[in-house]
């Protein structure tokens, strides 16, 4: 069964609200809800069948399978994400609104109530913050935790499962996110995936309690507004299972043949830094600035981080990785072989392991759409999709079809250096479509 065409892009259409859910958190790695609702029509799967996205990033798949009635199950090995996908999940009921103004209220109340005494720790979020605005955004935390979470406080951060959290829990800890954000501007880079800490440069911050429980209410009606205009039917409760779980895709905690089609984006072989990118979040779920950040960073697929454990290509990842990997080890340019190629095969080691593990969890005959995109090391071209192709088929998976769609802006963009070896500056980003 080839792909139903037209299939729309997988790139997100960030100047239009028809999608108005993917607004409530600007995701670089995004894909389209369009897209997601375009392969589950064209695949024209079973009403009991069960989706997975191991990548699922800010939960498109899980939200698009939810409304369109399908069970889901999405992973992913940030704790931010699993909120954010969670909090997109939220039911929209009629009495939607008044529910979450007067739970807003109460949060700040509650806030308010709290001993400064109690938060004597190393407070992560001074990393940006004057210790009495981190105090506030910490005390809105604990609020939320106390009043949708437990009444016994756990660190979110450390909880390997996050079952806890509801999806309303997941909205006002999203809400939190989406305020702290207003207030870190000027940590923001030209690289839209890289935020700056304080420094003699860029001084910590302060903003009141005033203003950040007014930016609070703010983004919570904002968000709200987003939430109610992107639905057109109000959810049952008795509709179909969404789960969000804290796992990665290189062990997916799952039984065997009990998932009938993937949807998902690995993270791309571009070096981008998605525990940096998502840094001020993971303070707020109390993750140091130290340990645990770089814990997480060596633990997600893609890091520019190198791990001690040394990795060797294999030949099951194919002629074209092998093909690649040759190319950068020997290049010229600096740090080629001592740092580059060992990330690279760091990346491809991860991505080989992931897709055994999806090939575990999937049922006989089952598909798997996987949306990538290509890049270079300098001059080298980094065919990823062929790449991705290859080590498919040495899992015995078959190629079904293939969608290019052509990307003009891209990560590059952020690099001056990247004219020097290249004048294009674009990419191909594919929909690969296999049957196991």
């Amino acid at each position: 069964m080839m792909l139903c065409k037209p299939v729309r892009s997988p790139k997100r259409d960030t100047l239009s609200r028809k999608e108005a859910s993917e607004n409530l958190y600007d995701y670089y790695a995004g894909f389209s809800q369009n897209f997601v609702i375009d392969i589950i029509k064209g695949l024209n799967i079973e009403d009991d069948a069960v989706i997975m996205d191991p990548w699922n990033g800010s939960g498109t798949t899980t939200k698009v399978a939810k409304d369109m009635r399908f069970s889901a199950i999405g992973l992913d090995i940030n704790p931010v994400m699993v909120i954010v996908a969670k909090a997109k999940l939220l039911n929209c009921t009629k009495d939607f609104k008044n529910k979450i103004v007067n739970y807003i209220d109460l949060i700040i109340k509650t806030a308010t109530i709290f001993k400064d005494e109690v938060f004597n720790f190393e407070e992560p979020l001074c990393s940006w913050l004057q210790y009495d605005s981190a105090l506030h955004f910490r005390k809105l935390e604990r609020a939320i935790h106390l009043l949708l979470v437990s009444d016994e406080y756990h660190t979110i951060y450390t909880q390997e499962s996050l079952s806890s959290i509801s999806n309303l829990a997941a909205f006002f800890y999203l809400a939190l996110f989406k305020t702290l954000r207003s207030f870190l501007v000027r940590y923001v880079s030209t690289n839209p995936t890289w935020i700056k800490m304080a420094s003699a440069k860029r001084e910590n911050i302060s903003p009141s309690s005033a203003e950040i429980f007014t930016e609070l209410k703010n983004q919570v009606n904002e968000m709200v507004n987003i939430i109610l205009s992107d639905n057109d039917i109000i959810y049952d409760h008795d509709s179909s299972p969404i789960t969000i779980k804290r796992a990665s895709s290189e062990l997916i905690p799952l039984p065997d043949s009990s998932i009938d089609l993937v949807i998902s984006s690995p993270p791309y072989c571009t070096r981008i830094d998605y525990a940096i990118a998502t840094s001020p979040e993971l303070a707020l779920l109390g993750c140091s600035m130290n340990k645990d950040l770089k814990n997480l960073r060596d633990s997600m697929i893609g890091t520019p981080t190198i791990i001690k454990k040394t990795h060797e290509a294999e030949s099951n990842w194919g002629p074209t990785c092998r093909s690649f990997l040759n190319s950068v080890e020997v290049h010229n340019s600096k740090a080629s072989k001592s740092y580059y190629y060992r990330c690279y095969v760091q990346y491809f080691n991860s991505i080989y392991k992931s897709l055994l593990e999806i090939d575990r969890v999937l049922v006989e005959s089952a598909k798997c759409v996987i949306v990538v995109q290509d890049s270079y090391y300098k001059n080298i071209h980094n065919d990823l999709p062929s790449i991705l192709t290859e080590m498919a088929e040495l899992v015995d998976w078959s190629v079904v079809d293939r969608l290019n769609f052509d990307i003009k802006k891209t990560m590059a963009n952020c690099n001056r250096e990247t004219k020097k070896y290249r004048s294009n500056l674009s990419a191909t980003e594919s929909v690969l479509l296999f049957k196991k």
